[in-house]
């Protein structure tokens, strides 16, 4: 292979180092950030901040190493006077100005993982909402076993109102275990209730496993402290409250009519 060559391959493998992609990743995360920091105010919920500043450090650490793997190549190509051998290819972009990455929708992190969480397809259609109407919404499809319409009516309000619903299930939560149980729920009582509220939960969201069941009790029932098995995911807690609710409610009312 002729030094031409060789400076146009190692060019193209230097345009293709995927720096406008960690710039779209850059907005998706500051745009998650600015939406968690907001919701957090409202919930004493573990909503994954502290996650989120992790991935957003992991994502600046591989900048600087493909801005070095950039540099390591231009040097080379100084090295054996090959620079002037081809031109760089360029990115595409407008005439008189500079390639942009192209818009990115702050919400598609939301809206894939809560098609995951209840194995369901679809795009959102964004709702504003108030946080106690989708809440509502949420305990009305819980109760007609409506699986479809859960996680669409969670799936379209995204996670500005998502993240909030946790504030509003965990005290009735924490009310319908004290009913069920005749007192004030424990940590000693969060495996029975778990094992009781199981079935109805995953017939809502169906990738929701025993131990996350049992650390949103915990969470609901010990005011506030994360269980051992709760790693922060937001969605995943956000879909639980509502899910807890109705599993409690029709507990309570089968024990009413025995």
């Amino acid at each position: 292979m002729d030094v031409a060559a060789l400076a146009g391959r190692l060019k193209a493998l230097a345009a293709d180092l995927p720096l406008p992609a960690l710039d779209t990743a850059e907005h998706c995360f500051e745009a998650a950030q600015a939406e968690l920091k907001e919701s957090s105010r409202e919930s004493n919920a573990e909503i994954g901040l502290h996650k989120l500043g992790a991935a957003r450090e992991r994502l600046d650490a591989a900048r600087v190493r493909l801005a070095e793997a950039a540099t390591a190549i231009d040097d080379y190509l100084d090295g054996i006077g090959a620079t002037t051998a081809v031109a760089a290819p360029a990115l595409a972009a407008p005439k008189g100005g500079t390639a942009t990455p192209p818009p990115v929708d702050p919400r598609q992190w939301w809206t894939d993982r809560v098609n995951e969480l209840c194995d369901r397809t679809g795009a959102a259609d964004p709702q504003r909402v108030p946080p106690t109407r989708l809440f509502n919404d949420l305990l009305k499809a819980a109760g007609d076993g409506n699986a479809e319409a859960y996680c669409k009516r969670l799936r379209d309000a995204g996670p500005q109102t998502g993240v909030k619903l946790p504030g509003l299930a965990w005290p009735l939560v924490r009310t319908l275990a004290a009913e069920h149980l005749g007192r004030a729920p424990t940590a000693r009582d969060v495996p029975g209730l778990r094992d009781k509220c199981a079935d109805k939960v995953r017939s809502l969201v169906p990738k929701a496993e025993p131990d996350h069941i049992g650390a949103a009790l915990a969470s609901a029932c010990t005011l506030g402290r994360r269980g051992a098995d709760d790693d922060g995911d937001a969605a995943r807690t956000a879909a639980m409250g509502p899910a807890l609710v109705a599993a409690l409610h029709r507990l309570s009312k089968s024990e009413r009519r025995a």
